[in-house]
């Protein structure tokens, strides 16, 4: 029951990270594709403006409902994977298992992120009504099966992996170095809301910035058939536009980070908080004695009656004890040993530098 309930409010969180970075995530798309001496967008600010004049807001969530459907099974890809690794490795808990543990869960989740990031940039790309080819990520899918077989759908798997590995990998390791880093004496549950979206936040941005060429690499080999090799593509793009042709859309990428961030964080901790209003998790006694004690924590004092939200906060920043009797919400899980899974950010379904997934 624990763990679906982790699940049901990570992937919540997950899909408000993606309705939060999703717009950016298409402005970032369209600068990564577009061709020619003369692209027809200057830059973030610019491309966004002109979808919006030509398409509505709407042109801005085009493909959304690809990395929506696949957020899930994301999830528990990430989660299995990532903390399966980091328990085999002799230090669990060391930079370096989160590290490689984060690069086997990029590994691992590509089989699913390659086919449904292929989808979304094809529907990202339409700009023209006129000359819409997909109707959505079912037709679009039809569409490649019917004339090019399931290895379109695989289309960029290699680039997708080569992205996401050394991106998770970056993401875990600089993401529990700067908590590590900024908590007092060690104790990471000191952390307070805005330390947890600044460490991810930060460690999203140091994602992009070491693989962000991949990732145009990745986006422009699944938008354009016409490309035969990774090299073709590597060739072409530098002959088009330089060295700046690597990192077009960088900024995008960046911004969104933050905004993606927040609204993740925002909404698993008041998915728990609500949860918890309307007594559906207070059946964790056994579950919760056993997170205490593998956390170092005081034991569970159970009560008769849940206390009201109120009573939460005050305990929260009492005692000890009284936090470990809540133990469900999001700073009481960073405490927990990896137990909670927390959605990191996303533009896209896990757009690793963004959408990294936090074990709590």
């Amino acid at each position: 029951m624990s763990a679906l309930l982790d699940l049901f409010a990570g992937s919540l969180g997950g899909a408000a990270g993606v309705l939060a970075g999703h717009p950016l995530d298409t402005v970032k798309v369209r600068l990564q594709t577009q061709s020619g001496p003369t692209p027809q967008y200057r830059g973030t600010f610019h491309c966004f403006k002109l979808i919006v004049q030509k398409e509505g807001f709407r042109g801005l969530y085009k493909g959304m409902s690809s990395p929506l459907l696949s957020l899930s099974a994301i999830n528990a890809i990430v989660f299995g994977v990532h903390g399966g690794t980091c328990r085999q490795m002799e230090d669990p808990d060391s930079i370096t298992s989160h590290f490689v543990g984060g690069c086997a869960a990029g590994m691992a989740q590509s089989v699913i992120a390659a086919p449904t990031e292929r989808i979304k940039l094809l529907l990202q790309i339409q700009d023209d009504k006129a000359h819409t080819k997909f109707n959505g990520p079912i037709d679009a899918t039809k569409q490649l099966l019917r004339t090019h077989g399931l290895k379109s759908l695989t289309r960029g798997f290699l680039a997708t992996v080569a992205r996401d590995a050394p991106a998770f990998g970056v993401y875990f390791a600089s993401y529990e170095w700067m908590a590590r880093s900024m908590c007092k004496d060690g104790e990471t549950s000191t952390l307070s809301s805005g330390q947890l979206l600044f460490a991810g936040g930060t460690a999203g941005m140091l994602s992009w910035l070491f693989n962000y060429q991949t990732d145009i690499i990745k986006s422009r080999f699944q938008a354009d058939n016409s490309y035969k090799s990774y090299m073709h593509c590597i060739k072409q793009t530098y002959l088009e536009r330089g060295y700046r042709g690597f990192f077009v859309g960088l900024n995008s990428a960046l911004i969104r980070a933050f905004p993606s961030n927040a609204a993740t964080f925002f909404t698993v901790e008041w998915t728990y908080r609500i949860l918890l209003d309307f007594n559906v998790i207070d059946n964790v006694t056994k579950e919760a004695e056993k997170i205490c004690a593998e956390s170092q924590l005081l034991p569970l004092t159970p009560t008769t009656q849940p206390p009201t939200r109120k009573e939460q906060e005050k305990t929260f920043v009492t005692t000890s004890q009284e936090k470990c009797k809540r133990l469900l919400t999001q700073t009481d899980f960073w405490a927990t040993n990896n137990h909670f899974l927390l959605p990191e950010a996303g533009s896209t379904i896990v757009d690793p530098m963004l959408h990294g997934y936090r074990f709590f």
